[in-house]
């Protein structure tokens, strides 16, 4: 704090000082009572660039050196000797100024123009009023504070913009010129809740919202947020008492997050966040393996409504309910709207692969502790029925049909196991022939529930679903470095490739459509098909490296897992466009 205000002190005296009582708008230095000129060294912000140039303060106006303003408009400026003249010339865009001291009549292009003062001559230098210069120039002149703001380019340009602040709308003040936009800081900590003050004495801006203060100057790249530096890519500056700076320094130093014209007040929500499923339209359940926690968060304002003390939810149709298994095999499920957790039954064998029934009334899962099982809870009653118990182990993926007649899962069977001794103590091999992951399907309606194998191909099979008609999709992987994966289709007992030979993350069947993220030369895009048309559509692509997706059934969104340096963050790809929904 103290190097912040000995640095504001610093600039205030460099700017203002003995010689520099007062500033006024159009750029003309008024003295208190002196008639001696005096030299000095004055701040300009060009187009968001700090620097100096000299200055010469005489009988109560300030000039300053025409070969330093020149410059700041990649201009030339030379001294004819014989005619005692000064000529400012620059070739793109060509303009020719001729100016001589104590004369206030000038030359522009050869045309006669008047100057309100005259230039004065200090050694050899030429000092002249900025401010018709600078317009001349093709940019303009601005100053207060005892600092002059500079466009080299174009005059300054009032605009207003609108913002989302946590999903709220606001307009946003600004001021831009060459190219660089500068922000009202009042707007901006309004829209924060947050208060600005600024010092009449020595320029220096507070702005605090509860226990954050940040501080910055008009001549200096440097902000203080609670202590800490930050460097912003343009130096502020004051006009007509207001305060403008760069917008996202401003946001990040008050705890902002800027995506787009979307500003998270509080920050993005921070950490590993994994497995998003749709609530409904507007608000997604991620989990947090980083405390073993779900939130629900409402992808409006990118803020969390709740916190869930459990990880690892299956979320119920309608967006109501979630299910999980606790770390002693007992099910629970949760009413998202009220938080209260109902223990389903007291069964604690190992569940996995939690699906909702249709109606919601029923839980499928994988049963046993070697996945040798298929079971249904009903939550009216508690009970606990095996579906199919055929001893069969290493059962997984389990899928419900849409029509809630059919259950898919996969089965890899375990290897077969030689040994050199009768008691079995010494390993000899493991066969692993004929042990290929199968789909296999079982039919609810039927009486005796008889899996039927829907595949024998010696290749791994994952990222099993089914479509709207039952047929079934799923990708195929042999272990093999130089084949990739494919999409494969099985209708009316055929199967049918779709993809062929791509680096397929995921895919994921929602309303009878076939989502599929790839990857391709380090650019990861999001297809989808249609069966009903036999056509590829593309959702979106981006760099960042997609781990899942999660399209919502309610609208065209698709939630994706996306990693990063720390874990996984959440995005949302909407009408083409990414948006972050933590980080």
């Amino acid at each position: 704090m103290k190097k912040i205000i000995a640095g504001a002190v610093m600039a205030s005296a460099l700017l203002a000082g003995s010689p520099l009582p007062g500033t006024s708008l159009d750029g003309h230095v008024y003295a208190a009572t002196s008639a001696k000129s005096v030299m000095s060294r004055y701040p300009v912000n060009v187009n968001g660039k700090l620097a100096t140039i000299r200055s010469l303060h005489h009988s109560g106006v300030a000039l300053f050196a025409a070969s330093d303003l020149a410059k700041l408009f990649s201009a030339n400026c030379t001294y004819d000797k014989a005619h005692q003249r000064y000529e400012i010339r620059r070739t793109s865009p060509a303009i020719r100024i001729v100016l001589q001291a104590g004369q206030n009549k000038a030359f522009v292009n050869g045309k006669h123009f008047s100057l309100s003062i005259a230039p004065q001559r200090s050694g050899k230098e030429l000092y002249i009023d900025a401010k018709p210069i600078a317009e001349l120039l093709g940019g303009q002149w601005q100053a207060e504070n005892g600092i002059a703001v500079v466009s080299t380019s174009g005059s300054f340009r009032s605009f207003s913009e609108t913002w989302e602040f946590d999903g709220s709308p606001s307009v946003i003040h600004g001021v831009a010129f060459q190219h660089v936009s500068f922000y009202s800081v009042y707007d901006i900590a309004a829209a924060f809740g947050a208060a600005v003050h600024v010092d009449k004495k020595t320029s220096m801006v507070k702005v605090t919202k509860g226990k954050r203060t940040v501080l910055f100057h008009p001549f200096s790249y440097t902000l203080n947020a609670n202590g800490k530096k930050m460097t912003m890519p343009i130096a502020p500056f004051i006009q007509k008492g207001v305060p403008y700076a760069d917008l996202p320094s401003i946001v990040r130093a008050l705890g902002g997050d800027i995506d787009g014209r979307f500003i998270a007040i509080a920050g993005l929500i921070k950490g590993m966040s994994t497995h998003p499923q749709w609530v409904d339209q507007n608000t997604l359940l991620i989990s947090r393996p980083d405390d073993s926690t779900s939130l629900l968060l409402d992808i409006r304002s990118r803020t969390a409504i709740r916190s869930i003390s459990q990880m690892d939810l299956t979320l119920s149709p309608d967006g109501k309910q979630a299910a999980y298994v606790d770390e002693n095999g007992h099910l629970f499920v949760i009413d998202l709207a009220s938080n209260v957790v109902k223990q389903i039954g007291d069964d604690d064998e190992v569940k996995t692969d939690l699906v909702w029934s249709n109606d919601g009334r029923s839980l499928y899962c994988i049963y046993g502790s070697n996945n040798e099982a298929v079971a249904v809870a009903s939550l009216d009653t508690g009970s606990i029925n095996k579906l199919i118990d055929d001893k069969v182990k290493y059962k997984t993926d389990l899928r419900l049909s849409p029509d809630g007649t059919k259950l898919l899962y996969t089965v890899a069977n375990e290897g077969k196991t030689n040994y050199t001794d009768d008691q079995k103590t010494d390993v000899d091999s493991i066969d692993t022939s004929g042990t290929d992951p199968q789909l296999f399907l079982v039919d609810l309606s039927s009486p005796n529930k008889q899996p039927t194998p829907l595949t024998s191909s010696p290749d791994n099979k994952v990222d099993s679903a089914f479509l709207s008609n039952n047929e079934i999709v799923y990708v195929s992987a042999i272990d093999d470095e130089a084949a990739r994966p494919s999409l494969k289709w099985t209708r009316n007992g055929e199967e049918q490739t779709l993809l062929a030979d791509q680096n397929i993350i995921d895919a994921v069947v929602v309303k009878s459509r076939i989502y599929v993220a790839l990857e391709t030369n380090g650019i990861y895009t999001i297809r989808i098909f249609d069966p009903s048309t036999k056509s590829w559509t593309t959702a979106g692509s981006t760099k960042n490296e997609i781990t899942s997706i999660a399209p919502s059934p309610y609208d065209n969104q698709i939630a994706v897992t996306i990693a990063t340096e720390n874990g996984e963050k959440v995005s949302i790809l909407r009408n083409g466009r990414w948006i972050d929904m933590t980080k």
